[in-house]
Parts: structure tokens; sequence; C-alpha cells
């Protein structure tokens, strides 16, 4: 198998294209004869690894990677057949992969190839992620899948895959499934034969909108948290967890916050959200100060305001840890950005304030965002004294 060799190249002996970019090919040596192969992508010069003949950017180095797994595996397959290896062969074993029916190809180097093509559009980077981490999930769960493969059946055994196995609920599940028909969609419209299971496969709906910690259960958590070393995991979650209860931003804009987002002096965050690319201005109430200047002896004012995470690692450590002080609540990150709304339902603020505070474009949003339940209706009405004689 050492007798021939697959690498990433980019053309450099051919003028840079009008976009600014050099076509990506795969170069194949057969002994000491060698073969270029176009894979339909190029790269901008400052997005390529001439060290290590790699694209920097990882949606589309994954993409190149399957395209050379497959040739590897049709050369692997051609010599175990008994057939003699060659530059011949190879360019046969490569017109045969593009000569394949549509339906026949690798669904997740289709998936990856229309994350990618978004992601030159624009699509913003949290929604790429949530992309990237429904193919690792789809990975996991079947490790080759073609186009044709993707029928009811397999649907189905994902979804019982996400939920007995890793334990997703329907919040969990929604966007992945989401995402999967989004991509189904693509293939349909550039008329590849597929049949869609999602016409007749019905999506669970997130509950996650119904979950928020009451004033109790956030002060348990506070409470908590000041027993943990403060260079743990776990204080670093709930910190962070805690400071988003107290402001209302996003997972995905707490771990982009940066020291200049933040205005002590007039008592804002003021900063541009990564999901609508709107503006957000949210005042920094007391407890959401005391985590800030925290941070700031942690970091010293500068770069970001917190630490990474990834979101689904971040959800178990923080589900675990409110499990162990008596929450029972399927808690994630999300959540804290709706027990800050409701919490100041509670206070009496005003809903057009906290749909600023969101960031919402509408009060309407805001109104479908928050959930009037018994608890809030008894809160509400402790002041009401409307009928009282």
């Amino acid at each position: 198998m050492s007798e021939y060799t697959i690498s990433k190249s980019i053309r450099k002996d051919k003028p840079i294209k009008k976009n600014g970019k050099y076509p990506i090919d795969l170069r194949v040596r057969v002994r000491d004869k060698g073969i270029r192969f176009s894979t339909g992508f190029d790269v901008r010069p400052d997005d390529w690894d001439d060290k290590h003949k790699e694209v920097k950017e990882k949606s589309l180095r994954l993409i190149l990677d399957k395209q050379i797994f497959e040739l590897e595996l049709a050369i692997h397959n051609a010599i175990l057949e008994g057939k003699e290896l060659s530059i011949n062969l190879v360019r046969s074993l490569y017109k045969g992969k593009e000569e394949a029916k549509p339906e026949q190809r690798s669904f997740y180097e289709y998936y990856l190839s229309y994350v990618e093509r978004r992601r030159k559009e624009g699509l913003n980077k949290e929604t790429i992620r949530v992309y990237l981490t429904t193919y690792n999930v789809l990975k996991a769960f079947r490790d080759k899948v073609r186009i044709c493969d993707v029928t009811l059946d397999f649907i189905e055994k994902f979804d019982a895959y996400m939920r007995d196995v890793n334990g997703n609920s329907a919040g969990g599940r929604n966007p992945k499934h989401k995402n999967i028909r989004t991509v189904l969609l693509d293939i349909e419209k550039h008329r590849i034969p597929i049949e869609n299971p999602y016409k007749w496969f019905k999506i669970a709906q997130s509950n996650a909108r119904e979950v928020y910690l009451n004033k109790d259960e956030l002060q348990k958590l506070r409470d908590a948290t000041l027993s943990l070393e403060k260079d743990s995991t776990d204080y670093n979650v709930l910190q962070m967890y805690q400071f988003s209860c107290f402001c209302g931003l996003r997972f995905s804009d707490t771990l982009d916050l940066e020291w200049k987002d933040i205005d002590f002096e007039n008592g804002i965050i003021h900063k541009t959200m990564i999901k609508t690319k709107n503006e957000v201005i949210t005042p920094i109430f007391p407890l959401a100060k005391r985590i800030l200047e925290e941070r700031l002896k942690e970091t010293k004012g500068i770069g970001k305001v917190f630490k990474w995470f990834a979101e689904p690692t971040f959800n178990k450590a923080l589900r675990k840890y409110a499990k162990l002080i008596g929450i029972d609540k399927h808690i994630t990150y999300h959540s804290s950005r709706h027990t800050f709304a409701t919490l100041l339902v509670i206070d009496n603020v005003d809903i057009y304030k906290i749909s600023k505070y969101l960031g919402h474009k509408s009060v309407d949003m805001t109104q479908r965002y928050l959930k009037y339940n018994l608890s809030i209706a008894k809160e509400l009405a402790k002041d009401i004294e409307t009928f009282s004689s």
C-alpha cells in the first residue's frame, strides 16, 4: 500500500482565479508517476497551510479528506480484486467515481459541501457550528451513508439513537432533524432523485422555552457556586450560566463577549449578536457586574470575558451539577435567557424593556418567548388589590 500517495495541492502553476483563489487538486503518485484530479473546490492563499499542504477551514478540510478516503478505498478494493496498481487504474477509478449516480454519492460529502456553500454565502458562525454538531452525531450513529440511504427508516432509527443512546430530549433532537431536512430539500432542489422522509416523519417540538429557574433555584445555584474552587470547570460553567441569568445573553454571544463590549461607566453591555447580526444593549445589573469584576481580575481586561466551552459539553456539566444540588429540571444554557426574562416579568418590569434587553425585534416575539404558568400567575397576583374588597 506504500506504492502510492495521495495529497492535497493548489495549482500555483496556473493564474489565480478572478475570485482571488487557487483551485485545489488531489495529487496522486504511483511509484515514479503522478496525476492530478480536480476536487471542484478552491481556496484563498491565506486560507492554505503551505507547510502541511492543508486547508485551514475545518468544514472544507473534512470534505477533501472524504474525497481522499473514497479514492483510497476504491484503490484498495481494486488491488484486493487482483488489479495491477498503475496511474491508468487510478484514473479509471476516479472517473468511475465521478460518473456514479448522484443518489449513490456520500450523503456526508454532500452535507459538508452544503455547509461550506452556506458559509461562503455568509451564514453565521453559530448556525454553522450547529450544522457541524449534527454532522458529528450522524457520523457517530452511522459512519457511511449514501444519499439514497436517508430513508424514513433511517430517520426513525437516528431519532431513536439520539433519544435512547445520547439521552437527547425533543429540544436536543429538533435542530438536528431540521438541519438534515434542510440539506435534503437542497438535494431535491438540485434534482437528485430521493424520497424526502420528512414528508412523513414529524419532528418533535422543543420544550426548551418552558424551562427557567425560579428565584429560589437561582439562589441555590449561587450558594453552591461559592463552595467550588474558582479554577474548576464546574465553577466556570456555573459562573457563566448565572451571568446570562442576570443579563439575558445567548450562549454564542456570551462566548464571543469581549471587554470592549462592556461599558462600566454607563452600566451597559453593547454588542452585535451572532445569531441575528442585530445590536443588543442590555443593562449590567449588580449581580452581573460582580461576575464581570471577578472575570476582569482573572483576564486583566484582555480578550474574551469568559472561557471557551463547546455547548454540548457545557450543558452536560450544567445538568450534572444542577441535579447534584437538587434542581430537578432539564436545564440548558438557553434556559438562562428564559430565566432572565421570566424573573423580570415577575418583578413587573415592562415587557417592552425586556424585549429590548433580549435584542428582540418586536414585543410579540418576547411574548411568545415567555411561558405564563401557575408560578408566574401567583407571583404577579401578590400585589394586585383590585378585587380585595
